[in-house]
């Protein structure tokens, strides 16, 4: 009895078949980075974004003056007094953030914008965030 190659093995078909699949996958990539620095505990709470906010910005509370609605946003030079943390997630505007209020991150990690770093440093450390 003969069998016929084709129903057993069509490579040209099989080919196409991997070149679809592939194409179905998606491609990211990740780097890894390193932000907490040791065993300090971590404190986390949550907010709402009041402008974009990156992953591992240094982050203030700003007031309303209108509604009073508190929300978050990145720290600037005029508003270090008003540091609350450091975003463990990055949040678009009138979103949900998640920050740490304390704990020991890498400085090279956190996102301190314009801020000076003795400023940056000095902040945070009064919220018991160590920056090594």
């Amino acid at each position: 009895m003969t069998v016929p190659l084709k129903r057993f093995c069509n490579t040209g078909e099989k080919r196409r078949e991997e070149k679809d699949v592939a194409n179905l996958v998606e491609k990211r990539s990740f780097t890894p980075q390193k932000f907490f620095a040791g065993e300090f505990p971590v404190v986390r709470d949550t907010g709402t974004a009041g402008a974009a906010i990156a992953q591992y910005d240094m982050i203030m509370s700003v007031t309303d003056e209108d509604s009073g609605a508190v929300t978050l946003q990145p720290a600037t030079t005029a508003g270090i007094a008003n540091v609350v943390g450091i975003a463990v997630n990055a949040a678009a505007k009138d979103e949900p953030v998640v920050y740490i209020m304390t704990g020991e991150v890498f400085a090279d990690a956190v996102n301190i914008g314009t801020v000076d770093a003795a400023a940056a440093k000095a902040a945070l450390r009064k919220l018991c965030i160590f920056l090594v």
